[in-house]
């Protein structure tokens, strides 16, 4: 009786959590933005005890988040961008600790680079990576993991204004690396770069981002499975072993190093994007660069985290998927 009662404690709280993520990803982006999105992982903290911290303008501009604030500049005079940190101490102060990164723009319309009308309907999804991101945290606070895990979310909008950031454009990160854009619809790396930087520079130890990054891993992998990318094969297969408990299905994709050479740029250190040719890769070898060789996954799961229509066991638009891998993960990291 104890362990059935355990198993639906756990069940219940996954469900709730899965919830919350289902919940932010299907509110429409008027209600939705980087502030409010904030508000709301606040609120979360506040009921979990957690530690909190959110990254407004001034601050993004202290710490040299060039590029997260070149995607926000087409609304930064009225919905600026927003870092969040939250963080749950369940193991001792010198324990590894965990980030879950999150991608979170809380809308897309592909800035200068504009999406076509039909691509640009869903994207109030374009933050379903860093509803993940809390959902999981949540989760694992709520069960009490012997772990430490702090979730960052990169939020911003990328919009079309006089400010916007253009084609061509040289932007530096935090880390000092040089970007050109050539595309302002590649725009979510742009995002993680800063923030995973900001992740290890804050003490992570292992690290796991998810963003709904790519059409091009949509087009490798359909609508049902997460793409994953990895610099460790080690750390990679704990996540992928733990998807497979989890019942969610991954898929491990190349890490070649000449995927990177798609990258090289004239003017800078490199560009934004790798041309049209296996962008999945490329993108996540974008990403590569701004983890300083921490243990590291991408989880692109643009295909997964929104379902375009209704299926006997779901309802469709947000799923909530990889909330239940990530609190596997956790659990076996913690064991």
């Amino acid at each position: 009786k104890a362990e059935a009662a355990a198993a639906v404690e756990r069940g219940v709280v996954l469900g709730e959590s899965i919830n919350l993520t289902r919940e932010l990803v299907n509110l429409p982006p008027e209600m939705i933005y980087p502030e409010s999105f904030a508000e709301r992982a606040r609120a979360v903290a506040t009921d979990l005890g957690l530690q909190f911290e959110v990254l407004g303008q001034p601050e993004l501009e202290a710490e040299k988040m060039g590029s997260l604030l070149a995607v926000s500049q087409g609304s930064s005079s009225n919905r600026g961008p927003r870092v969040v940190a939250i963080s749950y101490q369940g193991a001792g102060t010198d324990a590894p600790t965990l980030a879950i990164v999150g991608k979170g723009v809380t809308f897309d319309s592909g800035g200068l680079s504009l999406k076509p009308s039909d691509s640009m309907i869903t994207m109030k999804c374009d933050m379903a990576g860093a509803a993940t991101a809390l959902g999981a945290v949540a989760a694992i606070a709520r069960l009490k993991l012997p772990i430490n895990v702090v979730g960052y979310m990169g939020l911003v909008e990328n919009m079309v204004s006089g400010t916007s950031y253009k084609l061509g454009d040289i932007l530096t990160a935090r880390n000092g690396v040089t970007i050109e854009v050539q595309n302002t619809d590649a725009e979510g790396r742009l995002v993680l770069a800063d923030v995973l930087n900001y992740a290890v520079e804050k003490g992570a130890n292992r690290i796991i981002d998810l963003a709904t990054l790519t059409g091009a891993c949509v087009v490798a992998l359909g609508e049902e499975v997460t793409g994953a990318f990895t610099n460790d094969q080690d750390w990679c297969d704990a996540i992928t072993n733990a998807a497979s408990t989890a019942g969610e299905d991954i898929w491990q994709m190349p890490m070649f190093d000449h995927f990177e050479e798609l990258l090289k740029s004239d003017v800078a250190d490199c560009r934004n994007i790798g041309g049209r040719w296996g962008g999945a890769i490329s993108a996540a070898k974008f990403l590569e660069k701004f983890v300083e060789k921490k243990p590291w996954v991408h989880l692109d799961i643009a295909g997964p985290s929104f379902a375009s229509s209704n299926k006997p066991h779901r309802e469709g638009g947000a799923t909530g998927c990889m909330v239940r891998t990530l609190v596997e993960a956790a659990s076996s990291l913690a064991e």
